[in-house]
């Protein structure tokens, strides 16, 4: 397996709390000019699409099972809540011991803001797990790649909440949310 030692050696520091210290584009570019053989499979890398491919690294096929595994638990639990049955939200994933766990602790965080911060921290630590395990290959920088979408959408939610976006979202649909009692 490639290694990329002076890529991943160069790329800049994150921080979950933090800022992202660059792009995701710009961290493409970078791949593009540095490790031009993984470059197409980094642009594939992506929270909006989980479609691994069979020919595609293991990292990569492992942390889009795991996030398929959470998604689906989060459907299963929400349906539970609102007494409908999940199965048109679940997609094929392999069971993940202690994710109903992981899940039920994130809904109970309180608003959906709290919500989206619990999941985005086991994203984070699953994301490190991989990294730690990469050496680095390639699964370090598709962890780098995750983590910089997950701190640019981070950084978006920021905006939102400090403009007040959110919470004026928030409290014009929660009124026709299933099970939400209207005072």
């Amino acid at each position: 397996m490639a290694q990329y030692y002076y890529l991943a050696a160069s790329l800049p520091m994150l921080s979950f709390d933090g800022p992202p210290p660059l792009s995701s584009q710009a961290f493409l570019r970078l791949c593009r000019e540095q490790a031009p053989e993984v470059h197409a499979l980094l642009e594939r890398v992506s929270f909006g699409s989980l479609a691994a491919r069979a020919d595609d690294p293991a990292p990569w096929r492992g942390y889009a099972a795991w996030e398929t595994a959470l998604r689906d638990e989060l459907a299963v639990q929400r349906a539970q809540r609102l007494g409908i049955d999940p199965q048109p939200w679940l997609r094929p994933a392999p069971f993940v011991a202690g994710l109903a766990a992981v899940v039920k602790e994130a809904l109970a965080a309180g608003s959906p803001l709290a919500v989206e911060t619990a999941l985005d921290r086991r994203r984070w630590s699953r994301l490190d797990e991989l990294e730690a395990g990469g050496g680095f290959g390639v699964g370090r920088l598709v962890a780098y790649r995750l983590k910089l979408l997950l701190l640019e959408r981070r950084e978006a939610i920021r905006a939102a909440a400090a403009g007040g976006a959110f919470e004026r979202e928030y409290a014009r649909i929660r009124p026709s949310m299933p099970g939400t009692q209207t005072e």
